[in-house]
C-alpha cells in the first residue's frame, strides 16, 4: 500500500471514497449533489456506520466512482467510529482511490483523523498469501485531497501501519518457515535494514546463553534438535533510561510433556516476540526520542528423550529454582530468563508480551488483552497508549494469595504453574519473581488477541499490540 497528498481529485478518473453523516446534506459537487440527495430522500442509500455506498457518476465528474462511506450520526462519531466506518475499505475498491479527507473530519483534528484513517485501510488490505501459488493483488494507493498539513501524521501512520504487517507476517509463517535461527536472521536483517547509528544489535547462540546461567531458557530447548538464539536489539534514540520490550519466542509449543491435546495455530507462540520486532521498527523509523532495547529468547518447545520433565528443577539467571510443574508453562520460563537480561543491561521499566495463557481467553475472550503491573502510573500510561491505539487492555490483579502458590514448591524456590484456577494470575505472579524492586514492570498477555481464526478474511496474526507499545514508547520519548 502506498500513501500520498495531493489537492487535485479532480484531474483523476479514480474512484472517489467520500464520508457521509446520516443527519447532513451530502455536498461532493454540484453536478451531482441534487440527483445523491434526492436518492437520500428516497432512502436508497444508507449512511449508517460502515455501509459502503456505491455509485457510478456517468461523466458527470472526472471520477468514473464514487464510494460514498456511512459514518453514522454526527453526534456519535469519534476516531474509534472512525476505523469502524472504514473497516470496508480495501484492495477491493479500487488499485487507487481519492480520498475526499475532510468529509471524514466531522469534529475531530485532521492529524489524528489521518493517522487512524492509513492505520484502519492499511490492516483491511492486509494479506497473507507467500505461501499460496494464486497471490492476491492488493496493490492500493490512496491519495488524500485536503488543504490540511497531514503529510507528518501519513508518513507516521504508513511507517507504523508497515511494521504491523511485518509483525503479522511473522506471525502467520510456519514453523518449518520461521525457527529460531530465522528469527534471529530476521532481528539482525531488520537493524541492518534500518540502516541508523543509534542501532546495534547482537545474536547469542547456546553456548553464550549457557555462560549466561539462563538455564530456564535452556530447559524449554531441552528437547529440541533446533539451536536457541537470544536476540538483543538497541536503539539510542535518547540518553533516558532504558525500555525494554521482552517478547515471548517459543517458535512452536508442543506442550513438551506436558503434551497439548490440540496444537493447531501453536506457530503463533511467538507473537509476543513479532510484535517487539515490530515496535523496535516503527520507533526507529519514526524516529522517537527513546532507549529501547528488544531482547527475545527464541526456541521451540518439542519433546524428544532428553526434553524438560516435570518434577525436574532449573536455576534461572537470578539463581532463583524453579520446579516443574508442567513443561507447557515453558514461556514463562523463556521470559524469566529474558527479563532478567534486559535488567542487567540497564533497563528500568520492562515489558514483556507473551500468548502466556489460556486462563486470560477464558478471562477476556479474544478481543481484550491482559494487563498487570507493578507500577500505577505504568499502568495508566499503557492505558492511555491503548485508547489511543484502540486496542483494549484490561488490568488483572496478581494478589498475596497466588503470590504465595508460585512460592509454595517444598523442593524448589518457585513451581512454574498454578493450576488453572487464576491461571493468568499466576503466570503473571511468576514473571514478577525475577523483576527486581527498582525495575517498573508491564505484562501483557496476548493470548486472546495476538491470532484469529474467524472471520476468514482476518484468519491469522492481528499485529496486536505493537500499536499500543508504539503509542506508548512515544508517551514516554524523553524531552
Amino acid at each position: 500500500m502506498t500513501v500520498s497528498k495531493t489537492f487535485t481529485k479532480t484531474e483523476s478518473k479514480s474512484p472517489l471514497l467520500v464520508g457521509a453523516f446520516i443527519d447532513e446534506e451530502v455536498r461532493i459537487d454540484p453536478e451531482i449533489d441534487g440527483e445523491i440527495n434526492a436518492l437520500v430522500s428516497e432512502k436508497l442509500l444508507d449512511f449508517k456506520t460502515g455501509k459502503v455506498n456505491k455509485l457510478y457518476t456517468f461523466g458527470k465528474i472526472p471520477n468514473q466512482i464514487i464510494y460514498i462511506i456511512g459514518l453514522g450520526n454526527k453526534a456519535d462519531y469519534g476516531y474509534e467510529a472512525l476505523e469502524e466506518c472504514l473497516a470496508g475499505v480495501d484492495y477491493r475498491l479500487g488499485k487507487e482511490l481519492i480520498v475526499d479527507f475532510d468529509s471524514f473530519l466531522g469534529e475531530l483534528e485532521p492529524g489524528e483523523v489521518a493517522r487512524r484513517f492509513v492505520k484502519a485501510v492499511a490492516d483491511n488490505n492486509y494479506v497473507y498469501d507467500e505461501l499460496k501459488s494464486e497471490k492476491t493483488d492488493n496493490e492500493l494507493d490512496l491519495k488524500f485531497d485536503t488543504e490540511h498539513e497531514i503529510e507528518q501524521a501519513i508518513e507516521e501512520a504508513f511507517n507504523l501501519s508497515t511494521a504491523v504487517a511485518n509483525t503479522r507476517d511473522l506471525v502467520n509463517k510456519p514453523y518449518n518457515r520461521l525457527s529460531a535461527a530465522e528469527l534471529a536472521e530476521y532481528a539482525a536483517n531488520l537493524a541492518e535494514s534500518l540502516a541508523d547509528e543509534r542501532v546495534s544489535w547482537k545474536i547469542l547462540g547456546k553456548n553464550e546463553i549457557k555462560a549466561l546461567g539462563m538455564n530456564a531458557f535452556l530447559g524449554v530447548n531441552k528437547g529440541s534438535d533446533a539451536e536457541p538464539k537470544l536476540i538483543h536489539l538497541q536503539y539510542k534514540g535518547s540518553d533516558g533510561e532504558a525500555i525494554g520490550l521482552v517478547g515471548k519466542g517459543i517458535m512452536y509449543d508442543t506442550g513438551g510433556y506436558s503434551l497439548k491435546t490440540n496444537m493447531i495455530n501453536m506457530k503463533s507462540d511467538m507473537a509476543g516476540a513479532a510484535a517487539a520486532l515490530g515496535a523496535f521498527e516503527a520507533a526507529v523509523k519514526n524516529n522517537l526520542k527513546v532507549n529501547l532495547q528488544v531482547v527475545i529468547c527464541a526456541t521451540d518447545n518439542r519433546v524428544d528423550g532428553k526434553a524438560l520433565l516435570p518434577d525436574d528443577v532449573l536455576t534461572a539467571m537470578n539463581k532463583k529454582t524453579i520446579e516443574i510443574i508442567s513443561t507447557d508453562g515453558e514461556g514463562r520460563l523463556t521470559l524469566a530468563d529474558a527479563v532478567c537480561f534486559a535488567q542487567k543491561e540497564g533497563c528500568k521499566t520492562v515489558v514483556d508480551i507473551a500468548t502466556l495463557t489460556g486462563a486470560c481467553v477464558v478471562a477476556l475472550g479474544n478481543h481484550v488483552t491482559g494487563l498487570f503491573g507493578n507500577c500505577d502510573e505504568e499502568v495508566e500510561k499503557i492505558m492511555a497508549a491503548s485508547r489511543k491505539a484502540n486496542e483494549e487492555l484490561w488490568r488483572l490483579p496478581i494478589n498475596k494469595s497466588i503470590r504465595e502458590q508460585v512460592r509454595s514448591s517444598r523442593v524448589a524456590d518457585l513451581k512454574n504453574s498454578t493450576g488453572r484456577a487464576m491461571g493468568a494470575s499466576g503466570a503473571a505472579a511468576f514473571i514478577e519473581e525475577f523483576i527486581e524492586s527498582n525495575t517498573k514492570w508491564l505484562h501483557l498477555d496476548i493470548a486472546g488477541t495476538a491470532f484469529r481464526t474467524e472471520p476468514k478474511h482476518r484468519y491469522g496474526g492481528t499485529g496486536v499490540p505493537v500499536n499500543t507499545l508504539y503509542h506508548y514508547l512515544k508517551d514516554n520519548e524523553s524531552e
